[in-house]
């Protein structure tokens, strides 16, 4: 064996966060862009639910219930994959969101990261109130995304009853 041989053979797998690595193992049986977009979707999800640094117990059964029907994923896998997104959420917070974005924009088209966008906004108004921050969270995600603002609007349009800077005091 020579020299080089050493490296031809260890090829290791790129993780694209925290999260895809965690999930490699436990959900090793989806292929590849799967993977990704669990991995993205999952960060994207806990991080617009910890935008306010507490992740409600209504946020995280949305995630969950957006995994299930999103990712087609059962029960007890949507739980795993809440739990750790939620739980890197709050310790890598302070990373830029386009860590979870830029690999979406390499496999998913317009509507679907429009789908995105409306689970986001979904999770933000599961506790009965879509702050500012979540807004501008989501905004920024959508940027990230390299969606037009009609994209955002139209999503933000959806849970217009459940935005904060609309309701009366």
């Amino acid at each position: 064996m020579g020299f080089f041989d050493l490296f031809i053979h260890a090829e290791k797998k790129e993780f694209i966060n925290k999260i895809h690595q965690k999930l490699s193992t436990d959900f090793s049986h989806l292929d590849d862009n799967k993977l990704v977009i669990l991995a993205c979707l999952s960060g994207l999800l806990a991080r617009v639910a910890y935008v306010d640094f507490n992740v409600s117990d209504e946020e995280k059964e949305h995630i969950k219930k957006s995994l299930i029907e999103c990712m087609k994923l059962t029960d007890p896998e949507a739980e795993i994959v809440t739990k750790i997104a939620v739980d890197e959420m709050k310790e890598l917070y302070g990373l830029d969101s386009r860590i979870y974005c830029t690999p979406l924009n390499n496999i998913l088209n317009n509507d679907a990261k429009y789908t995105i966008l409306e689970l986001l906004f979904a999770v933000a108004a599961s506790d009965g109130n879509v702050d500012n921050e979540e807004s501008n969270e989501i905004s920024y995600i959508a940027k990230s995304l390299l969606l037009e603002k009609k994209y955002f609007l139209a999503a933000q349009a959806g849970v217009k009853d459940f935005l904060g800077i609309l309701k009366k005091d």
